[in-house]
C-alpha cells in the first residue's frame, strides 16, 4: 500500500542539482539528452511536444533542462564532463544550472542554435504531469448546441480558462517534488541504470563514451561500470537529496503509481520484464513512456535496498493489496522457474506436455502421419513431442545399468510436469523394463513411484503385426520389394509365429530380395492403407489409434503450473506415478 504524501515524506530540490549531476560524471550510463533529441524522445512516448513548446515552458518556469550551455567565444574545445580543474564550463561562464526555477536567467529563443539544453530521459514524467495540466480539452458539439439559440460568450470563457491556467502554473512552479525525483534518478544512473535495461537474465552496460559539438562525457574512455559499482557508496546521494526512508520509499512509489497508470500493458508487465530490451525499445505511445517511468522505479528501489537492506514491491504491485502472489515470492529469486511459471500462466511455454518415446524413426513416422491424418493436427499442436529412442536396446540399457537410465529420463521428465509414455515393441527387455518400472521410486518425490504402467505399452509382437493384419503387410512388402517379388499372407503369418516375428520377417525379405526391409517405408505405406478408404478393418479398432488416443487426453490434462504450491501438489499426486509409502 502506497504511503500517503506529507511534508516530511517528500523529497526537496536540492540546490545546484544539475551541476552535482554534471560534477559527479552522472550522465556516463545515461546520457542526457540535446533538445531536439529530447523532443524526439517525448513524441515517441506519446508526448505533444515540439521545440518552441518546450522552451516556452521553460521562459514560464515551469520546466527546464538539467543544465545549458552557451557556445564560447573563440576556437574552444568540448566541455569535458566529469568537469577538470582547466575545464569547467560552470566557473567559466558557458554553462549554467537550470534546474531551479527560481533561478533567473535568460532562456534563449528557439530558434537560437548557439545555446543547447541538456535533459533527462527521467524528467519525462515530470513533463507529462506539466503538459496535462497545460492543456486545455474540450467538446466543440456543446459549443455548437448552443450557438443555435444565442451567442457564444467566447470572451468570457477565454478569461476563465486563462484564469484557471495561470494558477495551475502558480501551482506547478512550486512543484518540486517531481523534479527531485527526475534528478535523483539521473543523479544514481550510473550506479543502477543497467540493472534496468536487460530481460531478468542479462543486462546492457554502456561503455560511457559520448560526444556532440558542445561536450564530451567520459573522454578517457577508461570507465568500467562494475570498477564504479564495486566503490558506490550512497552517501552522497543521501546528502545531496536529503534522504531518508521515508522520502525515497514516496519517491519510489510515486514513480510506481505513474508507470502503471499509463501503461496500457500493465496487467502484462510480468511477461513483459523477460521481453529482449531491443523489442521492448520497438513499444510505442504510452507503454514507451511507461518502460521509462519504470526504469526510474527499479533504480529508486535498488537504492532503496542498498540503504536500508528491505525489498520493496514490484513497482506494478504498489498500489492495492496482493493477497496472493502469482508466483510466489520466493519462486522469482529463480529467474529461469520465474519465467517458466509466468509463461505456463500466459500459455507460451513450448515445453512438452508429453514425450512420446518410441522405438525408432519408423514409429515415429507412422504416429506422425496418424496424428496429422486422423486426430487432424501435427501432435506438437496438442502439446506432445515424439521421441525416436533407436531401437529397444537403447530403451533398456547396458548390462551394467540395465533400465536405470530411461527410468531416471522419465523421473526427471515427471518431475519438470511432461508425462513421459513409452511405446516398445516386445523385443529382449522391453518385458522387464516394465516390471522395474512398478517398483521403482522417484528421486525426486519418495512418496510415489517413478510412473504408472499404464504409461509404457508393450506391444505383444512388434508394432506392425499388432497393428496390421498378415495382408495388409504383405501387400506392403510386395509394394515395395524390387522387380516382381511378391509376399503371401500365409507368409507373413508364419513369420508372425516366430519367437522374434519383426526379425523373422526381415530374414524372410532379405532372402526373397537381398535386402533388408526399408522400415520407414513399410511404416509409411502401411499407414496410408490403414487410412484409406473402404478398409475392412476400422481405424477406431486399431490398436496404435486407441493409444495415441490415451497419449492425446493425458497431454490435454496436463496443465502447467502457474504456482510453486500447484506444481508441489501435482508432484505429489498419483497423475505422474503410483502413490508409494
Amino acid at each position: 500500500m502506497s504511503q500517503e504524501a506529507t511534508p516530511q515524506n517528500i523529497l526537496i530540490l536540492p540546490s545546484n542539482a544539475g551541476r552535482a549531476i554534471v560534477k559527479e560524471g552522472a550522465l556516463i550510463a545515461r546520457p542526457l539528452l540535446r533538445t531536439d533529441e529530447f523532443i524526439k524522445f517525448c513524441k515517441a512516448r506519446g508526448l505533444s511536444l515540439d521545440r518552441e513548446r518546450l522552451i516556452r515552458l521553460e521562459r514560464l518556469g515551469l520546466f527546464a533542462p538539467i543544465f545549458r550551455v552557451r557556445t564560447p567565444p573563440g576556437a574552444r574545445r568540448h566541455f569535458v564532463i566529469p568537469p577538470t580543474a582547466d575545464n569547467d564550463w560552470f566557473k567559466q561562464g558557458w554553462a549554467w544550472d537550470t534546474t531551479s526555477v527560481r533561478d533567473t536567467y535568460a532562456v534563449p529563443d528557439s530558434k537560437d542554435r548557439n545555446h543547447e539544453g541538456y535533459y533527462s530521459i527521467f524528467q519525462i514524467g515530470h513533463l507529462d504531469f506539466i503538459l496535462s495540466y497545460m492543456t486545455l480539452s474540450m467538446h466543440m458539439d456543446s459549443f455548437l448546441e448552443v450557438a443555435e439559440t444565442s451567442e457564444v460568450a467566447w470572451n468570457q470563457k477565454g478569461k476563465q480558462w486563462l484564469k484557471l491556467f495561470k494558477n495551475h502554473a502558480s501551482v506547478l512552479r512550486d512543484n518540486d517534488y517531481r523534479r527531485s525525483q527526475a534528478l535523483l534518478c539521473q543523479f544514481i544512473s550510473n550506479r543502477y541504470y543497467p540493472h534496468t535495461q536487460g530481460d531478468q537474465r542479462t543486462i546492457q552496460v554502456s561503455d560511457g563514451f559520448f560526444v556532440d559539438p558542445w561536450i564530451s562525457v567520459n573522454n578517457t574512455m577508461n570507465w568500467d561500470w562494475h570498477e564504479y559499482v564495486r566503490h558506490w557508496k550512497p552517501s552522497r546521494t543521501i546528502q545531496l537529496f536529503h534522504l531518508t526512508r521515508e522520502k525515497l520509499r514516496h519517491a519510489y512509489e510515486g514513480l510506481a503509481i505513474a508507470q502503471e497508470s499509463c501503461d496500457p500493458m500493465a496487467r502484462w508487465y510480468q511477461l513483459i520484464q523477460f521481453v529482449s530490451v531491443s523489442e521492448r525499445r520497438k513499444l510505442k505511445g504510452d507503454a514507451l513512456r511507461a518502460e521509462t517511468l519504470r526504469a526510474g522505479a527499479h533504480m529508486l528501489r535498488l537504492l532503496y535496498k542498498d540503504l536500508y537492506g528491505e525489498g520493496l514491491p514490484h513497482p506494478n504491485e504498489v498500489t492495492g493489496t496482493v493477497i496472493t502472489h502469482m508466483p510466489e515470492l520466493e519462486v522469482r529469486r529463480d529467474t529461469r522457474r520465474y519465467l517458466e511459471f509466468v509463461a505456463n500462466r500466459y500459455g507460451l511455454n513450448p515445453q512438452p506436455k508429453l514425450c512420446l518415446m518410441v522405438e525408432g524413426p519408423s514409429e515415429e513416422l507412422a504416429v506422425l502421419k496418424i496424428f496429422e491424418s486422423w486426430f487432424g493436427a501435427h501432435p506438437g499442436k496438442r502439446g506432445i513431442e515424439i521421441i525416436s529412442l533407436g531401437g529397444v536396446d537403447t530403451a533398456t540399457g547396458g548390462k551394467e545399468d540395465r533400465f536405470r537410465a530411461i527410468l531416471r529420463l522419465v523421473d526427471y521428465l515427471h518431475h519438470h510436469q511432461t508425462f513421459t509414455f513409452l511405446m516398445l515393441d516386445n523385443e529382449n527387455y522391453a518385458k522387464r523394463l516394465k516390471v522395474e518400472a512398478r517398483k521403482k521410486k522417484s528421486r525426486h518425490q519418495q512418496r510415489r513411484y517413478v510412473t504408472r504402467p499404464e504409461y509404457i505399452k508393450i506391444w505383444r509382437r512388434s508394432f506392425e503385426m499388432d497393428n496390421f493384419s498378415a495382408t495388409e503387410i504383405a501387400a506392403a512388402l510386395s509394394a515395395l520389394a524390387p522387380g516382381k517379388v511378391r509376399f503371401t499372407r500365409s507368409a507373413v503369418t508364419t513369420c508372425m509365429k516366430g519367437k522374434n516375428p519383426m526379425a523373422s520377417l526381415n530374414d524372410f525379405y532379405k532372402r526373397k530380395t537381398g535386402g533388408d526391409i526399408p522400415k520407414l517405408q513399410l511404416a509409411e505405406r502401411l499407414v496410408d492403407g490403414m487410412l484409406a478408404k473402404g478398409v475392412r478393418r476400422t481405424i477406431e479398432s486399431r490398436p496404435i489409434v486407441k493409444t495415441l488416443e490415451r497419449v492425446a487426453t493425458l497431454a490435454a490434462r496436463n496443465h502447467p503450473p502457474t504456482m510453486l504450491n500447484v506444481w508441489e501438489h501435482n508432484q505429489a499426486s498419483k497423475y505422474f506415478g503410483k502413490k508409494g509409502r
